[in-house]
């Protein structure tokens, strides 16, 4: 059954702010393919890769299969992964299971912003 899913990763290099905007429902597949773009864009930056910040725009997913989020928690918990990690992360979700999903990665990445809209999450990114 093919998913609606949609995405953009934009680099902003002057605030080494990787922004990736989902929407849709997540398959583990979807999740997999966009997850390799996103390492790619982060790898793109060079020297500045763990200098960065990675928003993910998710305000669009009203709630993510929990195939799709066990995934994710592994890929984060990677080593390779771990490896290209961002200074901060930040989640903006919009639905109260959405955010109970994102608290999940909290499991192997403590430190996750999770937030309401993008203004608010942005803000907390560049902060020192």
């Amino acid at each position: 059954m093919p998913h609606n899913v949609s995405h953009s990763i934009q680099v902003d290099l002057d605030r080494k702010l990787v922004d990736l905007r989902i929407g849709g429902l997540i398959s583990p597949e979807d999740a997999a393919w966009i997850g390799e773009e996103l390492r790619a864009a982060i790898r793109a930056l060079g020297p500045d890769v763990g200098k960065h910040v990675t928003l993910y725009d998710g305000s669009g997913v009203p709630v993510v299969p929990q195939e799709t989020v066990e995934l994710i928690k592994n890929t984060l918990d990677n080593p390779a992964v771990r490896a290209i990690w961002a200074r901060k992360v930040a989640f903006v979700v919009s639905t109260a299971l959405a955010r109970m999903q994102a608290q999940r990665l909290r499991e192997v990445r403590a430190d996750i912003g999770i937030f309401d809209d993008r203004e608010r999450a942005i803000a907390w990114l560049m902060e020192p």
